[in-house]
């Protein structure tokens, strides 16, 4: 059982980088970084969440060694992230980038934090386990690239239900251009760490815009299969084919046909399907 149990910490460890003697396991108080990603991938949302060395009875958050501030005793160190006081073996001052603060603040400074919130900030970087639009919606205001970076994700599944029935695309593999982020053809709202580290230095808008045109050529111009499922705008002489994720196009919210933008404002955002529909009825 013993062994079991050490292989197990083994194949943890090479996950989170722990370092430990064989004889010295039983001696590890800490949750493995590597395990509580895999439990529960989660960040918290709150800034430096401390609650004050009283409340933690003056001693380390992890091995519970005594801290104080007074002379003679090991300083507190406080990890930015946890919000709690450690002591020097436990906070070696490393410094993260803490998730909290980016999504409330875009603040990417990094911050002092203890050696089990870097394990596991490390291993939680590329997890989809930010919510922008519910922790913080005027982020998509305030920084344009992550507003454009909405405007694609929303486009791009559109355009999926596209590829997955086409046979041509799926045998040019489009979908694997984003495998790297899966959570980007599931849906729009997830973010990882490593996405807004990548938003902040104007790496990842290149490459969402580079996936988009690749896959919405394929869609508008090269298949004739999928061009066949376009639109024609019932609201003017135009033969132009229209697809819902053109920016030009809008879907009527009740039977999904598209339109022009144009078109369907100066008709009073009126549905043409939606009035034949509704006359049918009424007869």
């Amino acid at each position: 059982m013993f062994v079991a149990m050490i292989d197990i910490w083994i194949s943890y460890i090479s996950e989170c980088g722990y370092s430990a003697h064989e004889k010295c396991l039983n001696m590890i108080t800490r949750t493995c970084a590597s395990l509580k990603v895999l439990e529960n991938p989660t960040y918290t949302n709150d800034i430096c969440p401390t609650r004050g060395l009283s409340f933690q009875n003056y001693r380390c958050a992890e091995c519970r060694a005594p801290i104080s501030f007074k002379p003679g005793f090991c300083e507190p160190r406080l990890c930015d992230y946890s919000g709690n006081y450690y002591c020097e073996m436990c906070h070696w001052n490393d410094t993260m980038v803490i998730p909290a603060r980016v999504l409330h603040n875009w603040d990417f400074e990094p911050r002092k934090v203890c050696r089990a919130a870097k394990q596991y900030l490390k291993l939680m970087i590329t997890k989809a386990a930010m919510q922008i639009q519910d922790v913080n919606p005027m982020l998509f205001s305030f920084v344009d690239e992550i507003n454009e970076i909405k405007k694609l994700r929303e486009e791009i599944l559109i355009m999926k239900k596209y590829l997955l029935v086409c046979d041509d695309a799926m045998k040019q593999k489009f979908l694997l251009l984003l495998q790297d982020r899966q959570h980007f053809v599931e849906n729009w709202d997830t973010y990882s760490m490593k996405d807004l580290l990548e938003i902040q230095s104007d790496v990842l808008l290149g490459k969402l815009v580079s996936i988009h045109a690749a896959w919405a050529q394929h869609i508008k111009t090269d298949c004739q299969k999928c061009q066949a499922k376009g639109f024609i705008c019932e609201l003017c002489d135009s033969r132009e084919i229209l697809f819902p994720f053109d920016n030009i196009a809008v879907v009527c919210a009740k039977c999904s046909y598209v339109l022009h933008r144009h078109c369907f404002a100066r008709r009073g955002a009126e549905c043409p399907r939606c009035d034949r529909r509704n006359k049918r009825k009424a007869n």
